[in-house]
């Protein structure tokens, strides 16, 4: 597999992997999402592409300041590693870990870290069996501040 950063051209199976991956999210979500992240220089996203040229796989990663469980920052963050189903089980997520690690290294990361939804038991053991260690389990909740 072949890794690439996300470009503009490359939107359309970048949408698509990120509806698989967040289903329950609005189309408007997601592309208000893809140019927040296309737009920053604390967050990015590969795709993965086989020999043919067609994407197998993404890897949406980001630098945060502040991680729970890690001293200081910045912290390599996964946010979101996704390998379409016929694609599975031939270590492509294994590689995205390990090209993950390498470029947050290249971003001068100590640690990096990434989470799991409480009922994904299917990621969580992925991420057990990639070398993370479990730190916390909470719910997140948020509240908008509006625009005055």
């Amino acid at each position: 597999m072949r890794i690439i950063e996300i470009t503009r051209e490359r939107f359309p199976e970048w949408r698509r992997m990120r509806h698989e991956l967040y289903g329950e999210l609005s189309a408007q979500f997601h592309e208000a999402e893809m140019e927040l992240i296309f737009s920053s220089k604390e967050a990015t996203c590969f795709i993965g592409l086989r020999e043919s040229g067609a994407a197998v796989a993404m890897l949406e990663v980001s630098l945060r300041n502040f991680v729970d469980g890690c001293l200081g920052g910045p912290v390599g963050y996964i946010e979101g590693i996704y390998v379409t189903p016929l694609e599975r089980k031939q270590g492509y997520a294994g590689e995205l870990i390990e090209f993950a690690t390498s470029w947050f290294r290249s971003k001068g990361c100590r640690d990096m870290a990434a989470d799991a939804e409480l009922a994904n038991l299917i990621a969580q053991d992925f991420l057990t069996r990639a070398g993370f260690d479990e730190t916390y389990r909470v719910v997140e909740y948020k509240r908008s501040l509006g625009r005055e």
